[in-house]
Formats: structure tokens, C-alpha cells, sequence
């Protein structure tokens, strides 16, 4: 069974499997708000169901995604909106990465050539990050004058520490799948094209765990491994719009999508 979600969202049902691809065909998969809507809605109407066990997410089958669409005019343009509206735009990437992380099933990102910014924030959300070893992981925020938002930074630093969270931040480097799994960031590295073959059988392996058991534990870990992770990141919406806002980050943004 295979349902559609607004333009570029698709969920497949394959026994207790959902398989969820996004991919817009165009602006390297970044994501813009349509595309972050729906799956936030696949989130919500996943975390209802108690047939569905393991979900596999995954983005074109060339790129997981170029991250948060710069050009997407429903993010980016200047306005007069109201500052409840634009806070509540603000807010839409880390309330997709909660209901994801939230996500009562066993989820596993499936990530092939790039995964980058929002999109490393999404794959982090998921319990589990399969790779091909072709893949590289970038965070480019800091370098056009964006917060590192989304919840990324609380579950970065429980992944990969602080000091090596500054550093994938900071200094925007490109990681490729060797160091991304030796942080601890990736789980699996595989051959190119097979990220998502690959997760899909460590999700049929986990799909072996009585369900009950599987959401029982999975429950109890995220509960004491993010006991703070709201408090941490209570303050990234506003920080994203003071960063949007400000000059200097306009500037960043211009410079950086003239290269």
C-alpha cells in the first residue's frame, strides 16, 4: 500500500514496514515547507498506528537532501507577518525532528550522497543513520548565518560529544562516512545504492522484537538520554529569527548562494 503526502512525500506499507521517501526532483531535495509539512503529518499519523513497527526514511535516491530550502519563498521572504506567525514558522523544523524522535516505532534514516543541515537534523531524530560509503554529513548553518537548529545540537552532543559537535558546526566540515562513523554519528556504512536495501534489513531484524518490547525500550532509553533536550533548545526558534533578521546573517545567506 502506498499513500502520497502533499507533492513529494510518499509512504509505502510493506507487512509491519513503512517506507518513507521524500523527493522533490529538483533544488538538490532541499526542503521546503511543503515537503516539511507533510512529513510532519507522516509522523503524526505514524505514531497512531499499532500495526506499523519499524520505519525506514529516506530522501532521492541520489541525495537525502540539500537541507532547508534557501530560495523557498514561504520561508525566506520579507514581510510584515505577524511575529506569532513567523515564530511558528520558526518552530516547524524542530517540531518535525520531536514527533520523529517521538515516533513510537523503531526508525531508521537510509542516507545516500549527502545529508545536509535540517536534513542531518532530521536523520538525527531517527534512531538509527544507515550510509552509503560515498555520503558525506555537512552542516553549513553557521557559515550563512543560521543558528544550528531544529533539536540537532542536544542530540549531536549525546551522539558525538561536545567538543566534536562545536567542531561539525564551526568549522562546517564535510564528513565523510569513515569519521561519521567513528564519531558515532552513522551506524552502518554501506555501498552506494544500498542504504536503503541495507536499513530495511536492520529494520526486519528489529521487526524480530516483540513490538511491545521494542517500543517499551525504545521509549525508556530516548526518556533517559533526552531528559534535557527540551530545555537545551527552548530558545532556537527565536534565535533563528534574530540570525534571519540580522545583516549579517542576510549577508552569509546572499554570499553563500552565489557560490
Amino acid at each position: 500500500m502506498k499513500r502520497k503526502y502533499g507533492k513529494s512525500v510518499s509512504v509505502r506499507i510493506s507487512g509491519s514496514e513503512a517506507l518513507v521517501r521524500f523527493d522533490r526532483g529538483v533544488n538538490r531535495n532541499a526542503i521546503d515547507q511543503d515537503t516539511l509539512l507533510a512529513l510532519t503529518q507522516v509522523a503524526r499519523d505514524l505514531a497512531e498506528s499499532l500495526v506499523i513497527h519499524t520505519v525506514v526514511l529516506t530522501g532521492a535516491a541520489d541525495i537525502f537532501s540539500a537541507g532547508i530550502d534557501l530560495k523557498d519563498p514561504q520561508k525566506w521572504q520579507e514581510d510584515d507577518t505577524q511575529l506569532l506567525l513567523r515564530r511558528d514558522t520558526a518552530q516547524r523544523g524542530a517540531r518535525l525532528c520531536r514527533l520523529w524522535e517521538e515516533l513510537p516505532q523503531i526508525t531508521i534514516a537510509a542516507i545516500e550522497g549527502a545529508a545536509v543541515g535540517g536534513s542531518v537534523a532530521l536523520a538525527l531524530a531517527c534512531d538509527w543513520r544507515v550510509a552509503a560509503d560515498d555520503a558525506i554529513l555537512y552542516l553549513p548553518e553557521a557559515k550563512v548565518g543560521l543558528n544550528m537548529g531544529w533539536g540537532a545540537i542536544p542530540r549531536m552532543v549525546n551522539l558525538i560529544g561536545a567538543a566534536r559537535t562545536k567542531r561539525a558546526i564551526l568549522l562546517a566540515e564535510k564528513l565523510g562516512m569513515a569519521q561519521a562513523q567513528a564519531w558515532g554519528i552513522v551506524d552502518e556504512v554501506v555501498a552506494p545504492g544500498e542504504a536503503v536495501a541495507s536499513a530495511r534489513a536492520l529494520a526486519a531484524r528489529a521487526s524480530q522484537t516483540p513490538p511491545a518490547i521494542l517500543r517499551m525500550t525504545k521509549e525508556s532509553v530516548n526518556m533517559h538520554a533526552n531528559a534535557l533536550n527540551r530545555l537545551g533548545i527552548y530558545m532556537d526558534a527565536d534565535q533563528a529569527l534574530v540570525c534571519r533578521d540580522s545583516d549579517e546573517g542576510s549577508a552569509a545567506r546572499e554570499q553563500f548562494l552565489r557560490k
